[in-house]
This record gives structure tokens, sequence and C-alpha cells, in this order.
């Protein structure tokens, strides 16, 4: 969700990093869940009108869900994705305490992890590739806990942040990011060792519907996505294809607030032989399966209010 920086924000910064993150240090994670949840809801009530409505006008049109008639229906969709984009931002913060398989499996759980299983028993790496969907990072996590060694490409960055939003809220937030069993490593450096990581049979994350927020890395094309243009990488198809890695579309839905279900669909691969004919045909399809998910579970994708 995009938001914008102000005096407010910085406010609520200093309360999220201070006295409630100290909070979640000592109770349950059951609790912390809920707490995220309450916090979205909370951010919705006191929402303007006028954004509420433009995300429910997004939506209409574009999901599966029955949005044509109840204004009550509206509402639940709209708060759901204040919801998740509160579990997003903060769920970092329960790394510390979901340090073994016992503890994740409470929260998540797999679909087809034999796409992956699959590709790693013929020699083969695995591309996991991601919309922003769900609480992006709990799929690194989880997979590093079952001991598939992940490495993820992320793009960390204080960039249009104001200054306690540099000095609290991104200088934490990659303190808690190194709490991960595995490493992220930064989109825009050297990423030799992501490369051999593949080569080798290993697993690697990385999303695959842009940075948003106008930030684009590496090669971009523009392609519809919900009846809109916008521009997509072609990366993490070159690099399926440059490795012999299987490009594996990644789904995390959220089934409630505190139970998530990471969906590896059947992994894509070229048909044409030919590498910039191929990397067009893949990513077209991940667009594909990427819509049909944003239809059925709008409220998790993180760019709807973008289109």
């Amino acid at each position: 969700m995009r938001t914008h920086e102000s005096t407010c924000r910085d406010i609520l910064r200093l309360f999220i990093w201070f006295p409630f993150r100290w909070l979640l240090r000592i109770i349950p994670v059951d609790v912390s869940f809920l707490l995220f949840k309450l916090l979205g809801g909370l951010h919705f009530c006191i929402e303007s009108k006028k954004k509420k409505r433009k995300l429910w006008d997004n939506f209409k049109g574009r999901s599966h869900l029955d949005t044509s008639s109840s204004s009550s229906s509206s509402i639940k969709i709209v708060k759901k994705y204040y919801e998740l984009h509160y579990l997003d931002r903060l769920h970092i913060f329960l790394y510390p305490k979901l340090t073994t398989i016992k503890k994740i499996e409470k929260y998540v759980c797999f679909e087809n992890i034999e796409a992956i299983v699959e590709a790693l028993k013929n020699g083969r790496g695995a591309l996991l590739v991601q919309p922003h969907f769900g609480p992006i990072q709990i799929t690194l996590l989880s997979l590093a806990l079952y001991g598939y060694s992940p490495l993820q490409i992320g793009y960390p960055t204080g960039k249009g942040l104001s200054k306690i939003g540099r000095s609290v809220a991104f200088k934490y937030r990659l303190k808690y990011e190194a709490i991960l069993p595995a490493p992220i490593i930064p989109a825009d450096k050297y990423l030799g060792s992501v490369y051999k990581h593949l080569k080798k049979g290993g697993v690697v994350l990385t999303t695959g519907d842009g940075a948003g927020g106008g930030i684009f890395l590496g090669e971009q094309k523009d392609f519809k996505i919900l009846n809109k243009t916008r521009k997509i990488p072609l990366g993490p198809a070159t690099w399926s294809l440059k490795t012999g890695a299987a490009y594996i579309p990644t789904f995390i839905i959220a089934e409630n607030y505190k139970r998530f279900r990471i969906v590896f669909e059947k992994p894509i691969s070229g048909i044409y032989n030919d590498t910039d004919k191929d990397k067009i045909y893949i990513t077209k399809k991940f667009i594909n399966i990427t819509e049909h998910y944003i239809k059925r579970y709008p409220f998790c994708w993180h760019f709807l209010d973008e289109i």
C-alpha cells in the first residue's frame, strides 16, 4: 500500500518501533498477530473516504468476489486490505520467536512443495517468483527453517523516507531482517553469489511484479495487468533461462490474520528455445497466473492502490 510521509506518520513510527515493539517481545505470537489486525482495522476506520473509495473502485471489476451489491461486503474487503498491510509490515517483529519448524508450522503451511522438491531432485535450482502478495518474507523464513537454504533478492531502501523514517524504521528493519536464518541480497548490488547458488541447484526467491513506488530495477517491459499497463521486470525469467533453474510462481494466501498458505505453482518453461522470446513468454504466463490470484484474493496484493 502506498503511503505518504508526514508528521503523523513519524509519530506512529516512534510508537510502533518502541513501546509497541517492546510489548511484542513479551506477549504470545497469536496475540501479536491479533494486534496487527486491530491496528489495520484502526487505520481503516480513520482513513479518508476518498482513499477507501479508490480502493473499492479498484476491487470492483477485478475480483471474483461478490462486489456488486452489498456495502458491507465492500467494507470487509477494503478493511482486510488494511489489516494485511500492517501484518506485512510488522510481522518481522516475530522473527526472534519463530525459530523452529514446530513454531512456524502453526502459522504457515505449504501447497505443492513438490514443485521445489522435484526441481532440486533433478539437479536444478528453484527460482521462486512472488508478486507482492501477503507477508512477503514469510516464505524465506519458512523455507529456511525447513532446511532449503534459500536466498532472497530484495531491495531495502530508505529513499523517500523522512529523517525519522530512515533513522528508525529503515535502520531497525534491516536489523530484524538480519535475524532471518537466510540472507537477503540487495538487488542493486553484485548478484554473482545468487547466480552461483541457482546454478548449483539452490533455492532463490525474488519478486516478479516490480518494486512498486516508482522504483525500477533491471530490465523492464510494459505488460497489461488487470487491464492496466505496468512495468514488469524480465530479470526473473532471464535468470531461469540462463541458469536452468525452475521458474516457480509462488503466492502467500492469508487464510486468516494468523494462518498463511504458501502455494507453489507448476514451473513455467520457455517454448521458443530463444532467450529474448522466452523471457517475454514466461513473464506473460506469470502475469496471467498472478491476475488469477489477485481476482481471488484482491486484498492480498500490495499494489492494488497503485493501478
